[in-house]
């Protein structure tokens, strides 16, 4: 029972951390000119050698290099973080967060098609009413706003449930190992993934400065790319470097150390309340005019609670009694 109480603890600071750290980055984009791939990378890049620090010495490095796992659970990592920053620069973070909850509907559907894990009837039901509420959220901003926010947010969820998925297989996850073991061979995979993609995007960033731009109009989305001057701007070194050892480092800490008291279906039920913690950290920083104000209607309220609950109850499938429940559920529609 106290492991379950400090599991609740240690899952709440997990969520509320994550919510600073949205906000941070945020702020970092709309007030300092961040760009968001830069600092996604030198966040994940700190973050890894913060973990690496605090976490055990005794990883095998070179085990975890030669293993091409570790470069696509790293690359998503990166990618996840960046769509979710793009969002952030077309809506708040407390509506990207909302909108975030559309993982749990993914995770589900992939679970069925790769693992056989069929859904119950209860999960369709939720997953209708995230859907209605995600669309309430929606419904009142431009209608190029709303498109551009919901495809960032959705393949920032994509790419999440990805990087789950590549967790559950990746051998090193299958050991049995300590909270600090957890964090090196985390630290030393963002790392090396980190590493890799700046190189990669920096000389990429300075083949397309050379394109003749007739070349950039045709392919555009080169234009993305950032320019290798971009990993070494201050800003981005700095936010980066704040958020990832500071605040990503405490966070990934606490929530291994969450997940070891109780299990990932208990921390999860936390993690569907994480939207209202962004929404107070966010009011915060308007409050401060760090950021601009958020206000929330009755009918945002309505949608906000509706995604909530019905992630919450989706996640509460995934644990035993949820599932014995749901057995009793179907049995009675059976009738």
């Amino acid at each position: 029972m106290v492991n379950m109480y400090k599991g609740a603890f240690f899952s709440l600071l997990t969520v509320f951390l994550w919510a600073v750290s949205n906000i941070f980055l945020r702020y970092g984009l709309l007030s300092y000119g961040c760009n968001q791939f830069a600092v996604a990378c030198s966040n994940v890049l700190f973050s890894g050698l913060a973990l690496i620090a605090i976490g055990s010495h005794k990883t095998n490095v070179k085990e975890i290099i030669t293993n091409y796992q570790t470069w696509v659970f790293g690359a998503l990592q990166i990618f996840r973080n960046l769509f979710m920053l793009m969002a952030f620069v077309y809506i708040s973070s407390t509506q990207a967060n909302l909108l975030a909850n559309v993982e749990i509907i993914f995770s589900v559907l992939l679970a069925w098609i790769l693992f056989k894990r069929k859904p119950g009837s209860i999960d369709y039901v939720a997953m209708v009413f995230i859907l209605f509420g995600c669309f309430i959220l929606v419904a009142a901003l431009p209608l190029d706003t709303a498109v551009k926010a919901v495809i960032f947010v959705v393949i920032s969820a994509l790419l999440n449930n990805a990087r789950t998925i590549f967790a559950e297989v990746h051998h090193d996850n299958k050991a049995n190992l300590s909270v600090r073991d957890r964090l090196s061979l985390t630290g030393w995979i963002l790392f090396v993934s980190a590493i890799t993609l700046m190189i990669a995007s920096a000389v990429l960033g300075a083949v397309v400065h050379i394109l003749p731009e007739h070349v950039l109009d045709t392919f555009k989305f080169l234009k993305l790319v950032p320019d290798a001057k971009e990993y070494i701007a201050p800003n981005n070194l700095i936010f980066g470097m704040i958020n990832g050892v500071v605040i990503y480092a405490a966070s990934m800490y606490c929530y291994l150390y969450a997940v070891s008291l109780s299990n990932s279906e208990y921390f999860m039920m936390f993690r569907s309340t994480q939207a209202l913690f962004t929404y107070f950290v966010e009011v915060t920083a308007g409050a401060f005019m760090l950021l601009p104000k958020l206000s929330f209607t009755a009918t945002d309220w309505f949608a906000a609670v509706t995604i909530m609950l019905s992630s919450a109850c989706m996640v509460l499938m995934r644990t035993k009694r949820g599932q014995n429940l749901q057995k009793m559920i179907n049995q009675l529609f059976k009738f």
